[in-house]
């Protein structure tokens, strides 16, 4: 995962993979031309392109190569997708699934719209899905479920051959039987696999507490129909393009070669789920993705010009990731976001956590709390869940960004240009107005009447559906300028200490200068609330009365200096 991928509230990654929120998608002004009277009958039109709010993955760890299996690792992935569903109810879903560009296209067509659609089938849990991906492997000869998906499923139950009695598949098939009420035959047939893939599937798709959740064929793009709700992009998109060097090294290697190979291409097998705006919906018929059985030429209709040299052209001493632009190389390939192939999914996936392509301005706003006696203010809290409108530069033409902060204050705004100077407004009227304790009834007033009671209550949020449309009142929001600029690295990229570290595109980054680590440091100190404005202008004393200031609430050895303990916590803390 690259560098900086966490953000608080917004992406998680662990065994399970990435769960994450997209950051809010910029709202262009439209600039529609009049037509002449004499063509009234003409109008312009515009379309809403397909926003995506959220991605689930299920990486490669989660299948075996060449097969769609889900492995029982992969629990933790739908763990975590259930979080990413009750975040953003309403909000339809769509499969993904992809393959390594080992093998024919064709075939890679078929292998990894059946990784899609067993995780579809689970979902919903159709169990005949997982019977027919079982049962009919004409296309995908390398995979065949067989007797080692059962054997797999059933040690995910906590049924395991007893070693001690060299005890057979069918030993442990019957036991389950007996347990489950069924006739023990011990064979893996029919009856075998509808309870124990119905079982199977509530062991991987369960929450946090344990307890098996389903969606429904309406959860998805589509409803359900032939296009929409799950599709394979082959080996078409590909997170990782492999150096020259080292595919050439893999061909020379007769005895691990292969299995080197498959180790390689490791980030490409995945399935990933993406969740689009609340309420949308598409015409099945006019999806751009076919099923494996209509043929690739859809795809390759869909492909960028370059969309070959994309995912299949290769650089001598260097691997391609996609969001990644190959350091000390300026030919065209090696810009960032050049391994995807296909423009449709490219733009679906752009800036999405799950295919590694973060970039964003984050911002945390605190405010101060409830304040104690002797005090100006008490501790900082976030400004949780309150309405903003960022607009991104000072031209009339700007685009606008509208959405509610996190529970934890957090904001992210892409990252659409270098440097620029925004504007950001938010409700701090909802932030600030709580409702007040009611004034006693027994008080009396100066006319010896009890004091009626007075409630002040924050004006409610309101939560647009569509976000490109102003707040009723957001005139009423109060404005701050801000000011996005380059972070500057405290620590190098990448480890380029040994293969095949030394062929990720980060590699021969240099070595991060005392002026660089200095100003970075700076940067993030301001940004976690230590310090004053324009760090580039502290001075030395200054710096090290903030650093003490940081070292003292973290914990560390307070001695004012930028060691290597302070700068580890520091990038910890800011999340880069």
């Amino acid at each position: 995962m690259g560098e900086g991928i966490f953000i608080p509230d917004m992406v998680e990654q662990d065994d399970g993979g990435i769960a994450a929120d997209h950051p809010p998608k910029l709202t262009l002004p439209v600039l529609a031309a009049p037509f002449p009277d004499a063509q009234k009958s003409n109008f312009n039109a515009i379309r809403r392109s397909l926003v995506t709010v959220a991605c689930k993955d299920v990486p490669g760890a989660h299948y075996a190569f060449d097969s769609s299996v889900l492995a029982p690792q992969a629990k933790d992935a739908f763990t975590a997708l259930k979080g990413i569903i009750d975040r953003h109810p309403g909000s339809p879903a769509s499969i993904f699934g992809h393959a390594d560009p080992e093998g024919d296209v064709v075939y890679n067509k078929f292998l990894s719209e059946r990784r899609a659609e067993s995780v579809f089938g689970m979902l919903i849990r159709d169990v005949p899905t997982w019977e027919r991906l079982f049962s009919d492997h004409s296309k995908t000869a390398g995979d065949v479920w067989g007797d080692d998906s059962v054997e797999l499923m059933l040690g995910a139950l906590a049924f395991t051959a007893d070693a001690n009695k060299k005890e057979k598949l069918a030993g442990v098939i019957k036991r389950y039987q007996s347990s489950r009420g069924l006739a023990p035959s011990g064979r893996n047939d029919k009856a075998l696999r509808t309870k124990l893939f119905a079982e199977y599937m509530d062991f991987l798709c369960s929450d946090a507490q344990g307890t098996p959740y389903k969606l429904e064929k309406a959860d998805f793009l589509g409803e359900g129909d032939k296009h929409g709700a799950f599709q394979g992009c082959s080996s078409f998109n590909l997170q990782l393009v492999l150096a020259k060097s080292e595919t050439d090294d893999f061909a020379k290697d007769k005895e691990n070669g292969k299995a080197r190979r498959h180790d390689a291409n490791f980030d490409n097998r995945r399935t990933i789920i993406y969740f689009f705006e609340k309420g949308t919906k598409i015409d099945p018929k006019k999806w751009p993705c076919p099923r494996a059985s209509e043929g690739i030429g859809k795809c390759v209709a869909h492909f960028w010009s370059d969309g070959n040299d994309r995912r299949l052209k290769q650089i001598e001493d260097k691997r391609r990731r996609f969001g990644k632009a190959v350091r000390n190389h300026d030919e065209r390939i090696a810009q960032i976001e050049k391994t995807f192939a296909c423009r449709f999914y490219h733009g679906l996936a752009q800036h999405s956590p799950c295919e590694r392509d973060l970039q964003m301005w984050v911002l945390q706003l605190k405010i101060d709390g409830s304040r104690q006696q002797g005090r100006d203010g008490g501790a900082l809290k976030p400004l949780a869940n309150v309405r903003y409108v960022a607009v991104m530069s000072g031209e009339d033409t700007a685009p606008v960004i509208r959405g509610t902060t996190s529970s934890k204050g957090i904001i992210g705004l892409p990252l659409w240009v270098p440097i620029a100077s925004m504007t950001l407004k938010l409700d701090l009227a909802a932030a600030m107005l709580g409702s007040l304790p009611p004034v006693d009834p027994n008080k009396k007033g100066s006319d010896g009447k009890p004091i009626a009671s007075i409630d002040i209550e924050a004006p409610a949020a309101e939560k647009a559906d569509d976000l490109s449309d102003p707040f009723k009142d957001e005139k009423s929001f109060v404005a701050f300028p801000i000011f996005g600029g380059n972070l500057q690295r405290i620590v190098r990229k990448a480890d380029v200490s040994g293969a095949p570290d030394e062929l990720e595109p980060d590699a021969g980054e240099l070595a991060v200068a005392p002026d660089e680590k200095g100003f970075g440091a700076r940067q993030r100190l301001f940004n976690l609330g230590y310090g004053i404005a324009k760090p580039f202008e502290w001075t030395d004393v200054q710096l090290a009365q903030f650093v003490k200031r940081f070292q003292k609430d973290k914990k560390l050895t307070v001695n004012g200096q930028l060691d290597d303990p302070t700068i580890d916590r520091l990038r910890t803390e800011y999340g880069s």
